[in-house]
């Protein structure tokens, strides 16, 4: 028995991943135009986008997602520590005009070259500024990525309502010069700001005219984003952060606002050794008020979910860098705590960067005592030193045996954010509680009203019965739920002062659970849980009732026929012992060889039924992650119900050689 089973695991296996691997590519082909959604919204904060795209592998194939997600599934085996990214850099995109970083300290000018000189103005038609006046040069010289700004400074005397005119595509643009008590005139070009109002892709070119003739003797000086990004090469998806230090006492770069969903688990805590159980006990009570909300609105709304913490530790900051320029740069690394000047910043590690690409650690312990971690706003960078350098994966590592295997991971959900396991375990329960039922007395029922109607064959009770169940086998489940639903509702206007009062909600038509369930006694509450389960039951039983009648009555006809009934008829058994002994034994058997398919019923076969009836099990947990393109609810339960077939047909063959001596399994 134990290489049989063997065998068939060994079999079965493979093909259940096999299966996993084409629902899973099936359903991120739907489910990556769903995350391209997210990604593209503009209220999304990019930051965040990236971070999840980070989380979820978006970025690779799909064969390497599925590996992740299997890596999880096998018992989460892990080999390195879990890293937490919590700062990214595609939230600081020039090409869309924004810039959240901060820097503090002088700004880098250095002469535009092609582009000061003397210009006749206050001509028919503006004099192109050097280079600026083609459209290939503009692209050339304002390069956003390095350049900040253009500044423009023109020399006394300077000729009235002096003025850049920006010509794009869409017209014209006077930009003019605003005058100094020197008699010089200067003009910032904000290369962020101009953007906003034309691309500077479509800048055809860039002239300067005055409203009366003179001469302009211009000079223009390139302000350097102290900040900027750059692309690996290669690949234009992924972008590192650039930042340019001049070698002042007090420049610094701030990476302005950490928008990761994972910061509040590393600032919200005073210590570094959080109270887990006061925050347990906190967030339990919120919960509870939150139910005792949704149960005197009427239930209006799914039922409020007790929110999942994840009780992680984080001992070390970890990131890459290097230096772009030749020799050392050494950088100090702080978090800035708190907004504005109010803000403190706390020191926590300094490192000294080469050309090479490397990774720092910085651990934690290296805190001061008493730091305010509650409101981390940022990182900050400072140098005393002079160079450029390049800074990518802030991340924090999870404080935890680098070499393990836990349980079965199968990730968070996406629209929860809670785990996959937590979700099913909590609706699976409900699901088995109702299907064990409607099965127990689906077979209950069954199988005497077959064999009475083998027996009593074209009796009035066996067209009565057959009748019936024509009428259970014909009508779908959905349907018939929906018609409970209905005839139920009406005894909902009964009034309850009259004869039949007592009908007025006596079946509850939706939920598993009254409002007041929590403040009821034990026994109330699993009256109350079994009241809410008769009509999903009910329909459950009547819809599986029909078809296994009409088999158990069909095979009961046909065993009653063969040689061996007669035979032991003829010896004088007594005929229930002959029918139930014998023919019911062999009776069942497709029933045994079919029982494979009855525990990944557990999962699926009640979904419409606990849609209708709104009764928090697996199926509608499944009908509602399909809908929200929710990958990982969806691959778990393909796993599950997969798996469940795997076992149901190794157990259904046991039992299969059990009830038939015919069968071995060692054959």
């Amino acid at each position: 028995m134990k290489t049989y089973a063997l065998k068939r695991l060994l079999i079965s296996i493979p093909l259940v991943l096999v299966m996993t691997f084409v629902v899973f590519c099936i359903i991120n082909i739907t489910a990556a135009k769903h995350f391209a959604s997210f990604m593209n919204d503009e209220g999304a904060d990019p930051q965040v986008v990236e971070l999840e795209v980070r989380r979820l592998h978006m970025h690779e194939p799909v064969v390497v997602r599925y590996l992740y997600w299997l890596q999880g599934v096998l018992f989460d085996l892990r080999v390195t520590q879990e890293r937490r990214y919590i700062a990214t850099f595609e939230d600081n995109d020039p090409d869309r005009g924004d810039d959240r970083y901060r820097f503090g300290g002088r700004s880098l000018k250095a002469p535009l070259e092609g582009v000061s000189g003397s210009y006749a103005v206050g001509g028919e038609v503006g004099s192109p500024v050097g280079i600026l006046g083609t459209a290939k040069g503009v692209q050339t010289a304002l390069d956003r990525r390095r350049l900040q700004a253009v500044e423009f400074t023109a020399a006394a005397p300077v000729p009235e309502g002096l003025a850049l005119i920006v010509n794009a595509g869409s017209g014209a643009v006077p930009m003019p010069f605003a005058a100094k008590p020197d008699g010089t005139a200067t003009l910032l070009l904000d290369l962020d700001a101009l953007a906003s109002r034309a691309a500077i892709d479509q800048i055809k070119s860039i002239d300067i005219d005055s409203a009366k003739p003179g001469t302009a003797v211009v000079t223009a000086q390139s302000v350097t984003r102290p900040i900027w990004q750059e692309a690996y090469p290669g690949d234009q998806r992924k972008r590192t952060i650039q930042i340019t230090f001049p070698g002042d006492p007090g420049h610094h770069a701030q990476l302005g606002a950490l928008k990761s969903p994972y910061v509040s688990k590393i600032v919200d805590r005073s210590e570094w050794t959080p109270d887990w159980a006061k925050i347990d006990n906190q967030i339990a009570e919120v919960h509870k008020k939150s139910v005792n909300a949704w149960q005197l609105s009427g239930r209006r709304g799914p039922e409020p979910e007790k929110p999942k913490l994840e009780k992680i530790t984080f001992d070390r900051l970890e990131f890459d860098a290097r230096a772009l320029d030749p020799g050392p740069l050494k950088v100090e690394i702080q978090l800035s705590c708190g907004d504005g000047e109010k803000a403190s910043q706390i020191r926590i590690g300094e490192v000294e960067l080469s050309a090479e690409m490397q990774t720092f650690v910085l651990p934690f312990d290296r805190f001061p005592k008493g730091a305010d971690l509650h409101r981390v706003t940022g990182i900050r960078l400072v140098s005393g030193g002079k160079g450029r350098a390049e800074f990518d994966d802030f991340r924090l590592r999870v404080d935890q045996i680098p070499l393990g295997c836990g349980i079965p991971n199968f990730g968070e959900s996406w629209h929860k954010k809670q785990s996959v396991i937590t979700l099913i375990f909590e609706k699976v329960k409900n699901t088995v509680l109702l299907t064990l039922w409607a099965l127990f007395f689906t077979w209950l029922i069954a199988l005497p009203a077959g064999v009475y109607g083998a027996v009593r064959q074209y009796s009035a009770g066996d067209k009565i019965v057959s009748f019936l169940t024509f009428i259970g086998m014909a009508m779908p489940s959905f349907f018939l739920a929906i018609l409970v639903v209905f005839l139920v509702s009406l005894t909902y206007d009964i009034p309850k002062d009259s004869a039949f009062g007592w009908l007025n909600g006596l079946l509850p038509i939706a939920g598993r659970t009254s409002q007041n369930n929590s403040e009821m006694t034990t026994l109330g509450q699993m009256a109350d849980v079994a009241r809410h389960m008769i009509l999903p039951a009910l329909v459950a039983i009547l819809g599986g009732l029909g078809g296994l009648q009409r088999v158990v009555r069909g095979t009961m006809l046909e065993e009653r026929r063969k040689l061996y009934v007669t035979t032991a008829m003829a010896k004088g058994l007594p005929p229930s012992r002959v029918l139930f002994k014998h023919a019911l034994r062999n009776a069942i058997i497709p029933f045994v060889a079919s029982a494979g398919s009855i525990l990944p019923a557990l999962i699926g076969g009640s979904a419409f039924i606990e849609i209708i009836f709104e009764y928090p099990g697996i199926g509608k947990q499944m009908y509602d992650s399909v809908l929200t393109y929710d990958v990982p609810v969806v691959m778990a339960n393909t796993l599950i119900v997969g798996l469940l077939l795997v076992i149901g047909n190794l157990l259904a063959d046991f039992a299969l050689a059990w009830v038939d001596p015919r069968i071995s399994l060692e054959a």
